[in-house]
């Protein structure tokens, strides 16, 4: 195109207003800021009162009402205290009159407000975009979180903000612009991001797959490599010395890593976590109830206080009998009316023979019904027993599992998270402190000689091996303690971790963290860190020697029975040789013979005839 001689005032003209139009006030500036980013509050500091004076009557008083607090050293600015008040979003910081990087400002934040706005704000006329030392102090905020930041020349009249990948760089910009870039980090071009990885199933996973090759995988693991794959940044694990979570925590607060794949609880002096929107819960999980023994049938039926009662019952019953005869014969044959006893009991022929008179019918009468509502209550419930399983009582709160004097294993990391979080006292009394992979060992396999904690995600990996059982070897406590609201642990310095945060909360609002949990339960299970427990089938099974224990112990009660009757009627035959016994003995009959005479019972009075003359 060629320009012709008249046309150059008109080119100057427009040279001018689009220079001025370029040029951008401070106060349009934080005013679209506030707008547009919905900010609260202004938070201004100038340790210089005259250039403090001079932005309030050049700026300040042409700025849209908002909420403003203005500090003048760093000793006022209590930074922790300022943001549990206000809260760290939607905050605007603007820092005046700086012909250097303020570092110390920044150092007295510790760390504090890393999502706010911060819009420094240079008087030196130099050149912005070339400047080492403020690419540096860029380079510095990055490291330490500090990542949305403009730069405001007074001089130039210009607003800039920094790149940082491929490479550091501070470029012109304007509010639209900067808005539309503002804390993305979609290509990070390979940037390296380190991940603590241990072995803690199913948040975590690693083995060698069938290539030989180390493959890391679980919950956690898988979702952080998909974030870092969309971000296109360089997945570097960083392998902890054992696969305690403690180590984790030890690995952030130094710095050796960026991020781990689990899901720990709140601690806000060695990291910072991922926005919780769901509570965990801790349970006990503990053996299921074992089958019961053989030997234990024949009183299983019947609890204590009912075999107090039959037995109570036998001894008056068999006492009383023993008595009748004996004041009738003169003879004791308390063997001969135990098992009368015990036949009504179980329900089998028995005549009270040596019993005569009105007498025998009334205590027929109550053994046979005695005997009948006994013998068809036990020998039912016997009967159902032995053809079907029967258990031990399930453990099913703190108290029985403390009867049952069972182990509580748990880690050193555990116990220091439970003692801060209300675990219940009486389980501390219960609690062994062994180290992590003496923990995984046990809880591994199943073993039912100790109790385990567990929170959801890792209990729903042992329901998932245990479904083909018909009754699980492991079961939980139904007492939910420990509510924590968990997260995933990031170092507190990083520049991604509010972007892992929002990430982290689509995938649950969309339902992928679901998918995640199901498909790292069946890893787990595939490649052998926890294994499917054999299917148990209903079959016939061939008698082992326990099933003759039962009829052992119960020839073993019958003979110590006829023992027992025994010595009693030795003893009571014994007594009977003694003087003063006998004189008593013929005392009694002697009354009873009369009382018989006057009742006119002769079948008594010639028994006891017969009886006085064996005596």
């Amino acid at each position: 195109m060629i320009l012709h001689q008249p046309c150059k005032p008109l080119m100057h003209l427009l040279f001018i207003t689009i220079y001025f139009a370029s040029a951008q006030s401070l106060t349009q500036i934080l005013k679209d800021l506030n707008q547009r980013l919905l900010v609260t509050t202004n938070i201004l500091f100038c340790n210089q009162s005259e250039k403090l004076l001079n932005f309030e009557s050049k700026y300040l008083q042409q700025m849209h009402p908002i909420s403003l607090l203005i500090y003048t050293s760093t000793e006022s600015l209590n930074t922790t205290q300022l943001q549990y008040d206000l809260g760290a979003d939607n905050k605007v910081f603007v820092l005046l009159g700086n012909d250097e990087p303020p570092y110390e400002f920044f150092r007295g934040m510790d760390l504090q407000f890393q999502s706010a706005e911060f819009v420094v704000v240079i008087d030196d006329p130099g050149d912005l975009e070339g400047e080492a030392k403020w690419l540096e102090f860029v380079e510095h905020l990055w490291v330490h979180g500090y990542v949305h930041l403009l730069f405001y020349s007074t001089h130039h009249k210009e607003l800039y903000h920094k790149r940082l990948f491929p490479r550091i760089l501070i470029e012109r910009t304007s509010i639209g612009n900067y808005l539309t870039v503002r804390g993305s980090f979609a290509d990070l071009y390979g940037f390296p991001v380190r991940v603590a990885a241990y072995n803690n199933a199913p948040r975590t996973l690693i083995y060698q797959n069938k290539w030989g090759r180390t493959v890391f995988a679980g919950f956690y693991m898988r979702f952080l490599r998909a974030f870092i794959h969309s971000r296109n940044g360089s997945f570097v694990p960083i392998r902890t010395p054992s696969d305690s979570p403690g180590n984790c925590t030890l690995a952030l607060k130094d710095g050796r890593v960026d991020v781990c794949a689990d899901a720990l609880a709140a601690n806000t002096t060695a990291f910072s976590l991922t926005h919780g929107f769901r509570i965990a819960s801790a349970n006990v999980l503990v053996t299921h109830a074992k089958p019961l023994h053989s030997y234990r049938y024949l009183t299983a039926p019947f609890q204590w206080s009912v075999w107090l009662c039959l037995a109570s019952y036998v001894i008056l019953v068999v006492s009383f009998l023993s008595i009748i005869h004996w004041l009738k014969s003169g003879r004791w044959d308390c063997s001969k009316h135990f098992l009368e006893v015990f036949s009504s009991l179980l329900f089998s022929s028995f005549e009270l023979k040596e019993i005569r008179g009105k007498e025998r019918y009334i205590l027929f009468a109550v053994i046979f019904i005695a005997g009948f509502v006994y013998s068809t209550e036990y020998l039912g419930l016997l009967k159902s027993m032995l053809i079907s399983e029967v258990f031990e009582k399930q453990i099913d709160s703190f108290e029985s599992l403390a009867e049952s004097n069972i182990t509580l294993l748990v880690d050193p990391y555990d116990k220091i998270l439970f003692a801060k979080y209300n675990m219940p006292e009486i389980l501390f009394s219960l609690m062994e402190t062994v180290p992590f992979e003496t923990l995984l060992e046990h809880r591994n396999r199943f073993d039912q000689d100790y109790a385990y904690v567990l929170f959801s995600d890792r209990m729903a990996l042992y329901d998932y091996a245990q479904q083909f059982l018909r009754h699980p070897k492991l079961l939980r406590i139904p007492i939910d303690f420990a509510f924590l609201y968990t997260g995933i642990p990031m170092r507190k310095q990083w520049f991604l971790k509010y972007h892992l945060s929002r990430a982290w909360y689509w995938a649950f609002e969309s339902g992928l963290t679901r998918k995640l949990a199901l498909d790292a339960d069946f890893e787990a299970i595939r490649v052998g860190i926890v294994d499917f427990l054999i299917t148990e089938h209903q079959e016939a099974q061939s008698l082992g020697l326990d099933y003759f224990v039962m009829p052992a112990i119960a020839l073993a009660l019958g003979y110590s029975l006829a023992l027992l009757t025994f010595v009693i009627e030795l003893t009571a035959w014994r007594m009977t040789g003694f003087p003063g016994c006998s004189h008593w003995i013929q005392r009694l009959q002697a009354q009873m013979k009369t009382t018989a005479g006057c009742l006119g019972d002769g079948d008594v009075d010639a028994e006891a005839d017969v009886d006085a003359k064996v005596v």
